[in-house]
This record gives structure tokens, C-alpha cells and sequence, in this order.
């Protein structure tokens, strides 16, 4: 199982940052084929750089696991719940 720590880290981006918030609300949406899909072509991609963005490549690995996405908004919304 992913690391709790880092579950709550992105919950606390996708709260500050609408971009990254859409990000795990599309990866959400996808079946296990595709996010195996976005993985790669993720780690290709960041992998091509100089310095590879190894908060990027974990973020992309974190959100593609079977139903962490899903988690990450479930704690979002209950967050929001719990503010309102």
C-alpha cells in the first residue's frame, strides 16, 4: 500500500492547486489499462529530462495505483465536508 504520508501530501496539493485536483479526477475515471498507460508514458517523459522531477514520477506512480485516486478524492470531499 502507498505511503499514508504521501496520499495526504497530494490531498493537500489537489486542495491548493485546481490543476492537480483535475489531474487525479481524470486518472480517477480511467480503467487499470489506462492508468498503466499514463505510468509510462509519465516516466518516459519525465525521464527524458536532465534532472528528472522525482516529485512528478511519484505523484504520476501514486495517482495510477489501483484506487488511490479515488482515495484522494474521498479525502478531499470529506475534508470540504468537514469545513463547511
Amino acid at each position: 500500500m502507498i505511503d499514508d504520508k504521501i496520499i495526504n501530501e497530494i490531498v493537500t496539493a489537489c486542495i491548493k492547486d485546481a490543476r492537480i485536483f483535475s489531474i487525479v479526477e481524470e486518472i480517477s475515471k480511467l480503467n487499470k489499462e489506462e492508468r498503466l498507460k499514463i505510468r509510462r508514458k509519465a516516466s518516459m517523459v519525465l525521464k527524458k529530462e536532465k534532472t528528472v522531477d522525482k516529485e512528478a514520477l511519484t505523484f504520476y506512480f501514486v495517482i495510477t495505483e489501483e484506487q488511490i485516486a479515488e482515495e484522494i478524492l474521498r479525502r478531499i470531499h470529506n475534508e470540504k465536508a468537514r469545513n463547511a
